[in-house]
């Protein structure tokens, strides 16, 4: 369980590390942070003061619910539900949002064309204000939604330019012109025909013409106009649109209304006048009977003289009629429920049957089946308008249309069945009359006949204009199922735009965004090693924190430099390697290695050589980059002979021992160029000198060429008591950590470190906090004031 808890404590803090490394990546590059997010509020504040305004215009109608005295009479006629209310709000809604409404509205409307006026960062548009009189001869043909400039440049003439795309005639073409033209006179080509007349349009102003396609606007009003219930069992919906001139939304918004309540009202009176043509062709053709049959009755009397039937032949006569008046209805209901059955599946027939009222059906199940599913291909009407046939809602609300079908087939069946026995009832009744009927005399069965024919017609014409009655009265009775509460005005209007706080708010999330985005990129693609952590993590070998990042022009910070934060990083460099070495040896050979130039190993070599002469040890630095030599650049040293010419046994090793200018620090120069420098490492010769100079000297540093270059290091290595691997940040490449990993096993180095070279200071656990004063002036001053990290 220790263990465990040991694993975690070591897991937290590795990732507290990487978190600290991540925020201190950022907060490195601050000043981009302040300069992106001033630059984002002065963008965001311009924008603000350049916007245009943009006002909310809202209406607010009232849907009624109310069933209407009449509603028993014409079922369909109010398009009512089963439950008697005479709107359905999620159709309402539905149908508010069809594009069909829009664009009747907007064709209503009349806006052929806008004008506009041009600003820095938009384009004002100038509604019941135009700069100008727009002449149109007859018929002409203009290119739909394009920017048409007009500057004006005197009194007289205006400079003309449009641009852009459109289509004409059937296919798309670009529209590219620019022509100085005369008010007066007709501008016509083949995309324009028209007219300007001079207005108040201003000399040196730009305005911008276009004529408006009214399918675009639909589409962009069907975008911007947002329709809701007010509350959740609400009757209320909300219109509202946002935009910038707040007379010609509320002028669309009113428009609207109109266009939906005339609608409704159309669609409620549809059905109306289907029972009343329905009514007059069946009164057209009773009329017509009707008349003859007069004619028959009134004639036979007259020429057989007879005036009254007998008993008998009355009471033959009233069944008579009964029946056959039983009979008509019945013959019109079976005709009604056959046609309906040939209707089911065409959604426009359903919607054009008559009410099963007028002729005797009062069926409860069967109207409101027929109802509901009048009501179900409205609603699938109105949904087609904006969503796909694949759209889940269409899908679901087809499958409630046929169970709702499924349902009114099986009423019908039986009812059709039903009135079908009713018939032949009747029929069997009437035969049995008939019969009563054949044993009068000729002269009474003749006037039962002619009679019985004009009573029926007389019956059946009254019948019919009774419910002519019902329906006109109630045709007369519907009113408008919607009511507008608010129309929408402008003095209702509400400013919502621009919001400074939005823009500037923006602004400053921009600001932040595109550095934290650029870092965030530069540190994805950047391959080189940028923190002491990410050495740790990859690292087999030990990591000391190295030397941090400074601005002396000194080569030799630890002499010239010696309470300076590099001078003390040195030293910690000579304890740490001290700690490794741990006493092992009276001579210790260091070996600095780098595996590419560059990355501050000469450097390090001799300001770590100048460190360790400060403990009263005798010590050696080497030059051993015989290819590209530059140590001696360092102890401000001439060029001359060293390492390579006692190798060569050119000279012998009192020739190029140098004693330098710091105390206990002698200097091996790299010596002349040799055509082979890197054989004269794998010698006796060189062996022989390790052991010469071991015997003289407490520490040798030997600063060796850069290891994925030449192979010398590899050889010094092996000699070497601990070898050094110089890393520079934001130098070295990440790749090269696993290299240094592959040399160390390899050749099977017993004591190796990295040494971290240009580290940021916030990086750095040497020093002392107080914001780096310490390093800057010593102890002396801040010593109350430190604090140890």
């Amino acid at each position: 369980m220790e263990k465990i808890e040991d694993i975690l404590k070591i897991m937290d803090s590795a990732e507290k590390k990487r978190t600290k490394t991540v925020l201190v990546r950022y907060l490195k590059k601050w000043p981009w942070f302040v300069a992106f997010c001033i630059t984002g509020i002065f963008i965001g504040y311009f924008h603000y003061r350049n916007s245009p305004n943009i006002f909310q215009i809202k209406s607010r109608i009232l849907i009624i619910n109310e069933e209407g005295p009449l509603s028993s009479v014409l079922a369909f006629d109010n398009s009512v539900s089963n439950f008697g209310k005479k709107a359905n709000i999620e159709n309402k809604i539905g149908i508010l949002q069809s594009y069909t409404l829009y664009r009747k509205a907007l064709e209503n409307l009349n806006w052929d064309y806008s004008w506009y006026v041009k600003k820095m960062l938009y384009n004002a548009e100038l509604y019941n204000g135009d700069p100008f009189e727009l002449v149109l001869p007859p018929g002409a043909n203009n290119a739909k939604n394009i920017q048409i400039e007009i500057e004006v440049l005197n009194n007289n003439e205006y400079k003309l330019q449009a641009k852009g795309e459109t289509y004409l005639n059937g296919y798309a073409q670009y529209v590219d012109i620019s022509e100085t033209v005369k008010f007066g006179e007709l501008w016509i080509n083949n995309f324009f025909n028209f007219q300007l007349n001079k207005a108040n349009g201003l000399v040196g102003e730009t305005y911008i013409l276009k004529f408006n396609d009214v399918n675009t606007l639909t589409s962009q009003y069907l975008d911007k106009t947002k329709i809701e219930l007010e509350e959740l069992n609400s009757d209320i919906i909300s219109i509202t649109v946002n935009g910038e001139n707040a007379q010609k939304e509320a002028d669309f918004i009113n428009e609207l209304n109109k266009v939906f309540i005339r609608s409704g009202m159309e669609k409620r009176n549809e059905n109306s006048e289907n029972s009343v043509e329905f009514i007059d062709s069946q009164l057209s053709r009773i009329k017509k009977s009707l008349g003859n049959a007069e004619e028959n009755f009134s004639n036979y009397r007259t020429n057989n003289q007879v005036m009254n039937l007998g008993q008998e032949a009355q009471l033959i006569y009233a069944k008579l009629e009964e029946i056959e008046q039983e009979q008509y209805l019945t013959q019109l209901q079976i005709d009604f429920y056959i046609q309906l059955q040939q209707y089911l599946d065409n959604a426009k027939k359903i919607g054009e049957m008559v009410n099963p009222s007028i002729i005797g059906i009062t069926d409860e199940n069967l109207n409101s089946t027929l109802q509901n599913l009048k009501e179900l291909h409205a609603r699938r009407e109105v949904l087609t308008y904006s969503v796909q046939e694949k759209n889940p809602k269409l899908i679901l609300l087809d499958k409630e249309i046929k169970i709702t079908r499924d349902g009114l087939e099986e009423t019908l069946k039986n009812q059709l069945k039903a009135t079908q026995s009713k018939k032949e009832s009747l029929d069997e009744r009437s035969k049995t009359v008939q019969q009563r009927l054949s044993k009068l005399p000729e002269t009474e069965k003749k006037l039962i006949s002619i009679q019985r024919d004009f009573d029926l017609n007389n019956e059946l014409y009254t019948y019919m204009l009774q419910k002519k009655a019902e329906v006109s009265i109630s045709k007369a009775s519907i009113s408008p199922e919607v009511q507008v509460i608010d129309d929408a005005l402008v003095e209702a209007a509400k400013q919502v735009g621009p919001n400074i706080i939005l823009n500037v708010g923006t602004g400053i999330v921009g600001g932040l965004f595109i550095p934290f985005a650029i870092i965030s990129l530069l540190s994805f693609f950047n391959n080189k090693i940028e923190s002491l952590e990410e050495v740790e993590k990859e690292s087999i070998i030990p990591v000391f924190e190295g030397i941090i990042k400074h601005k002396y022009k000194s080569k030799l910070p630890i002499i010239d430099h010696p309470r300076s934060g590099v001078a003390e990083c040195f030293r910690g460099v000579k304890s740490n390697i001290n700690t490794l070495l741990d006493g092992r040896s009276n001579s210790n050979i260091i070996s600095i290695n780098s595996l590419v130039p560059a990355e501050g190993k000469s450097f390090i070599s001799a300001n770590l050589s100048a460190t360790f002469s400060k403990t009263n040890k005798k010590v050696l630095l080497i030059g051993a980059d015989l290819h590209k030599p530059a140590l001696h650049n360092f102890l401000l040293v001439k060029e001359s002979y060293g390492l390579s010419n006692y190798l060569n046994e050119e000279k012998n090793l009192e020739d190029i021992t140098t004693k330098t200018s710091i105390p206990n620090l002698y200097f091996i120069q790299a010596g002349s160029f040799q055509k082979n420098p890197s054989d004269l490492f794998d010698t006796e010769k060189f062996k022989e000198f390790i052991e010469q100079i071991k015997r003289k000297f407490d520490y040798i540093i030997i600063d060796n060429a850069p290891l994925l270059l030449v192979p010398d290091a590899i050889l010094t290595s092996h000699i070497s008591n601990i070898s050094l691997f110089i890393l520079r940040e934001n130098c070295s490449h990440k790749e090269q950590i696993k290299q240094i990993n592959k040399i160390v096993r390899f050749n099977n180095l017993k004591t190796a470190a990295i040494v971290m070279n240009d580290i940021s200071s916030n990086s750095f656990g040497y020093g002392y906090g107080n914001k780096g004063k310490y390093w800057k002036k010593g102890y002396g001053e801040y010593r109350q004031t430190m604090k140890i990290v």
